[in-house]
């Protein structure tokens, strides 16, 4: 005969503490809505099958959240399927969580911004579904699996459709018009000032997108940069004298190290350097065609850099620094969060 303290912690698993952790992650993901936080296995996978283009991307994100709140809540109203939904999802988060690892991530997205590490989580969610294998046996169910489903499909509904919200555009382009800005640096002080000086635009064909711009960049080794769309939208576009391209933002840490201790006072190195910053989607952009800051930014130091940017108003899914060495306009060598490597730093 099963005691009811057996059964109430058999059913701890199921219907408390798994749903608890889903709920709390699915939150992060709904109240950032960022799908740039999302695992790069998992954008890889949404982009061949074509949902990362525009709005897709939006809606992938939204589903996902979605089925996470639904399951969640089969879960918490004790649903016959509670169990199967647990091990499936615990499952399914293990074998993302394995793959970035084995390709060198140092976040996951899991939790929004607030990620640990993988093999954090890792340890969180196998530990969640041996527990939850280990207590198995039924300890009752609902007795009305309608009103669970009506809870789940209620909580997916409401959470998906915050996120399509949040992130979905409209619109045939985004930004501003992309202009060719020439960027000169004055050092001396770390406010490392900018100066534009603005000739007349290139056409950009297409235009930006106006939601999400996500691309497997691995694709784009063996290709001339001018046939790819990405470096015919920099302000300023590469030339014959041109060996790398680096993508960076002045609020990545990497980036920041990059600029202080492999580029500065290195003109041998940094003379054929067009470094393209990446803006935020909703940066706002001055009359003289600059970036408006807002004090966050690390301070550019002195290399013999041109400088460039992308242009607002997309969301980038770009791991910074992205480097692109170049040999007489080919694309020699591609690589996303870590610069050495192109560069034969290492």
């Amino acid at each position: 005969m099963t005691s009811p303290n057996s059964s109430k912690a058999r059913a701890l698993f199921p219907h408390v503490i798994i749903p608890a952790w889903l709920a709390l992650g699915a939150t992060f993901k709904m109240v950032e809505s960022d799908a740039r936080l999302l695992p790069k296995s998992v954008l890889e996978t949404l982009g061949s099958l074509g949902l990362t283009e525009g709005n897709l991307l939006s809606y992938s994100l939204a589903g996902m959240v979605g089925i996470e709140f639904l399951l969640a809540g089969l879960m918490f109203a004790r649903s016959t399927y509670a169990r199967p939904a647990a091990a499936a999802i615990l499952g399914l988060f293990c074998l993302i969580l394995g793959v970035e690892l084995a390709g060198g991530a140092d976040s996951c997205g899991c939790l929004g911004a607030w990620s640990p590490h993988p093999a954090v989580m890792l340890g969180i969610d196998g530990g969640l579904l041996v527990g939850l294998l280990l207590t198995w046996r039924r300890a009752g169910c609902t007795t009305n699996e309608g009103v669970a489903w009506g809870i789940g499909v209620a909580w997916a509904a409401a959470t998906a459709g915050v996120v399509v919200v949040q992130t979905t555009r409209t619109g045939p382009e985004a930004g501003t018009p992309n202009e060719t800005t020439a960027v000169s640096e004055e050092t001396g002080n770390n406010d490392n000032s900018e100066s534009n000086d603005l000739v007349p635009a290139q056409a950009a064909e297409p235009p930006p997108p106006a939601n999400w711009y996500c691309t497997d960049f691995d694709a784009y080794v063996g290709q001339q940069w001018q046939d790819l769309a990405l470096f015919r939208w920099c302000s300023i576009r590469p030339d014959e004298s041109t060996t790398h391209i680096v993508f960076y933002s002045r609020n990545c840490d990497h980036c920041e190290e990059m600029f202080h201790f492999d580029f500065a006072g290195r003109d041998d190195l940094t003379s054929g350097i067009l470094a393209v910053e990446i803006p935020d989607a909703d940066t706002e952009i001055a009359a003289d065609g600059s970036l408006v800051r807002n004090g966050s930014e690390w301070p550019l130091p002195e290399t013999a850099c041109t400088f460039a940017r992308l242009p607002n108003g997309t969301n980038w899914i770009i791991t910074a620094p992205l480097v692109v060495g170049l040999n007489n306009g080919t694309i020699t060598c591609i690589n996303e969060g870590d610069h050495a490597p192109c560069m034969e730093l290492e």
